[in-house]
């Protein structure tokens, strides 16, 4: 039967997502070569910053939003914005270089300045403290957020039928049952899902013993046990998972978590941590002297994890860990394409992106992507129905309404009908293609994705 879900949800996922732009300064070796459905390709270790107004990623833009050229002059659209910032501190990277791009130029939103009035969230109670913040500044026109482990609820219940709500990158239940809002991107659901679907009847051959680290977060445990456990297992597969403390899990925490999930003897490891633990694994398979299959989200594909094997193995030529498979939402920033707008993202951030206070390098990877795209996607939803014609109403309908192509997400978009055995409780979302990719021997290769064609839709898992 078709998989069906239930109160906790989602985990650690990522977009690994799109495929990217050209290529990164800070991380891409010169002459690196990525592979894209058969197509070979060399990333230049130069970013391509997108030219002038003439360029081929601003010409994407303008068409993609609708848009004019030029700089925004109006009074200003303002936009409620909450983001985990503690912990995914890429998603305010992506959505602020969209803002700067769009204001620069694409002619804001309808001609008007797009402003972002920011409210925090660290833990359960701030999703109320912004909820009413935002619900009682009539200047706000929408909220969006970036991603979000807590709050979430809170944030949601309060703007119910007071503001439209555009969810970045979803990953707990709430992100997937509220009224308030939809998310354009299939998030944890999709990724998680699709990722199981794919080790169990696409990978040869095919596997009889998965082993799973997971975060011991709410998220991570229903990614596991409700999104990947009950695919794997349907197939035939003997699963055995492991929690991690996820973030801060500790280097010989990660190592015992990987030993007792028997990846030793496993045919494939998958994964479901964030950035910190995803470097920690990579470690700790070279200190154990085992080398499993891994298949992984996008979270650990990153500037961080690139930074991190740079430093810690020299020797070692390549950007990310030799042979591991990324899920995502079915692109890949390190493989640039101009159709999907991932080519456009990945000039601009590198353009208009800030890096993070401390930072080494920009973090553009991650939930970046997504935040730059939905932002975009937000200005063309409203060049179509008309600046003066934004309302509460006029705009959740047209998220809701909204069926593609999404920038940066693999698949057509139905909101609340995508994932069919979930419908009745996911009806936030609004699409269900997810993508993998695999790095090895110095090369990206799609293996089923946007690129190539052959994204895995997570509405087809069985359980």
């Amino acid at each position: 039967m078709n998989i069906r879900f239930s109160p906790v949800v989602a985990g650690a996922v990522v977009l690994a997502m799109t495929a990217a732009a050209c290529t990164e300064s800070s991380t891409t070796k010169p002459g690196a070569t990525t592979t894209t459905g058969g197509t070979n390709t060399t990333a230049s270790s130069t970013p391509n910053t997108g030219g002038g107004k003439d360029s081929p990623e601003n010409k994407w833009a303008l068409t993609y939003t609708g848009g004019a050229a030029g700089t925004a002059s109006g009074d200003a659209f303002k936009i409620g914005y909450s983001n985990q910032e503690d912990v995914f501190p890429e998603a305010s990277i992506g959505i602020n270089a969209a803002v700067k791009y769009a204001n620069a130029e694409l002619g804001g939103m309808g001609g008007h300045k797009i402003e972002l009035v920011p409210c925090k969230i660290t833990v359960e109670e701030d999703g109320q403290k912004c909820a009413t913040q935002f619900g009682n500044d009539a200047s706000i026109k929408i909220v969006m957020t970036g991603t979000l482990l807590v709050g979430g609820a809170g944030l949601y219940a309060g703007l119910k039928g007071k503001k439209p709500v555009l969810i970045g990158n979803g990953l707990t239940t709430a992100d997937f049952t509220t009224d308030a809002g939809v998310s354009l991107l299939t998030g944890a659901v999709g990724v998680v899902t699709g990722m199981a679907q794919w080790v169990a009847e696409s990978y040869t051959p095919k596997p009889k013993k998965v082993a799973v680290m997971y975060g011991d977060n709410d998220s991570a445990k229903g990614a596991f046990g409700l999104l990947l456990s009950p695919v794997l297992t349907k197939a035939g597969i003997k699963v055995t998972g492991v929690e991690v403390k996820d973030p801060g899990g500790t280097a010989s925490e990660v190592q015992s978590a990987i030993t007792n999930a028997g990846a030793d003897t496993a045919d494939v490891l998958i994964t479901l941590t964030t950035q910190p633990e995803c470097i920690a694994t990579y470690d700790s398979l070279k200190q154990l002297n085992i080398k499993p299959v891994v298949v992984t989200t996008g979270l650990c594909y990153g500037t961080p994890m690139t930074d991190h094997i740079q430093q810690a193995d020299p020797g070692y030529k390549g950007i990310m860990p030799d042979g591991w498979y990324f899920g995502g939402y079915g692109y890949n920033y390190y493989a640039p394409d101009l159709e999907s707008g991932m080519q456009t993202y990945v000039a601009k951030v590198q353009q208009y992106g800030e890096k993070a206070a401390g930072a080494k390098t920009l973090e553009y990877t991650g939930f970046g992507g997504p935040l730059f795209a939905n932002l975009l996607t937000v200005i063309k939803l409203v060049n179509q129905l008309g600046y003066d014609k934004v309302t509460t109403d006029t705009l959740l309908a047209a998220l809701k309404g909204f069926k593609g192509p999404m920038m940066l997400q693999a698949g057509a978009l139905n909101c609340g009908n995508q994932i069919v055995a979930t419908q009745a409780l996911f009806k936030a979302v609004c699409a269900t293609e997810m993508g993998i990719q695999q790095y090895k021997n110095g090369k990206w290769t799609s293996i089923a994705d946007g690129l190539n064609g052959k994204a895995v839709d997570s509405s087809k898992a069985k359980a």
